[in-house]
């Protein structure tokens, strides 16, 4: 069990587990906001170009997200790798203050035995790599204000839902552009990875836009009733939509969304993030509807008893193998 201070269970509305599928996906899609087609054409651009270790080559992209908003991303490749090769959405954490100021570039240092290098290591095993900054990160830092790193998050959010939208929205709606940047660059089959707050993006993202076959999630499984209720261990932002616990889900619920597509939960028995209730949540809604719905295998699971909130080598590997076999 996870070692995480707790109190007792209070009381809490009931979710009704047994609503269909189709039911979750209309009130989650009801309280997360419209998705207009983006008419705005990416532009991607190449700006840098440098070669790593191993053969990797980084460069540096910027394309447009939205009319006014262009961002970068580094896209990582082995030199010779076929056009069509998969490709996958590298979602970087959220962390704390230094994850801030770097962003994308957080996980893409050429160290091929560090596990936290997922995006630069996942090239080395062959896939098409993207790397952008989430919004508050890394190029996309606010250059105003007294509000920096975490308080800048906090105001965007507020300004987002002001204008009934969400950080979850908005990262919806970035990754979802960051993956039309791959299929522009040759891949027709596509997968997300993240860890701690780039785990949060990547599964609400596969719950939403199914060009994303398989996902890597490392940590960070909120369940917002455990977590009002029992834990207290908020971390990041993009877990709070306006209306979603009146709308009666929870995101054990709207991840359960993402099968027949395949997903992979890693996980640390002693993670302050992602308490053993809420993971056990995920995994059992999971299951519920492959049952339900007579699916084949969905969920792939990696647990750490004795680790916390850190990607560890073995766990990177089966994520990896993971990839390939669903990826194709």
């Amino acid at each position: 069990m996870s070692d995480i201070p707790k109190k007792p269970m209070k009381k809490f509305p009931g979710y009704p587990f047994d609503i269909r599928a189709d039911e979750i996906d209309r009130r989650f899609r009801a309280v997360l906001g419209k998705f207009e087609i983006a008419t705005v054409p990416l532009k991607i651009k190449v700006t840098e170009q440098i070669e790593l270790n191993g053969g990797i080559v980084r460069q540096r992209l910027e394309y447009n997200v939205d009319k006014g908003e262009r961002i970068s991303a580094y896209h990582l490749f082995k030199k010779g790798l076929p056009k069509k090769a998969a490709g996958v959405l590298s979602i970087h954490g959220h962390g704390g203050d230094d994850i801030f100021p770097v962003g994308k570039a957080f996980h893409c240092h050429p160290l091929k035995n560090d596990p936290m290098q997922y995006s630069y290591i996942a090239a080395l095993a062959g896939f098409r790599v993207l790397a952008p900054d989430a919004l508050c990160f890394g190029e996309r830092q606010a250059k105003w204000g007294c509000s920096t790193k975490f308080f800048d998050e906090i105001a965007t959010h507020a300004e987002l839902t002001s204008q009934g939208k969400s950080l979850a929205w908005k990262s919806v709606w970035d990754n979802s552009r960051a993956l039309e940047v791959l299929e522009s660059l040759g891949c027709r089959s596509m997968g997300a990875i993240g860890w701690s707050g780039g785990s949060t993006q990547t599964y609400i993202l596969a719950s939403v836009n199914k060009k994303v076959r398989a996902s890597v999630c490392f940590f960070s499984f909120l369940t917002l009733r455990h977590q009002f209720s029992q834990y207290r261990c908020c971390h990041c932002l993009y877990h709070y939509i306006p209306g979603m616990m009146k709308a009666g889900i929870d995101w054990d619920q709207v991840v359960s969304l993402i099968p027949p597509r395949k997903i992979f939960l890693g996980w640390g028995a002693l993670d302050a993030g992602s308490p053993e209730i809420m993971y056990r949540s995920f995994i059992n809604a999971i299951e519920r509807r492959r049952e339900k719905e007579s699916f084949g295998k969905c969920v792939y699971l990696h647990e750490e008893p004795g680790k916390g909130h850190e990607i560890t080598m073995p766990m990177l590997k089966n994520a990896l193998k993971f990839f390939r076999s669903n990826l194709k």
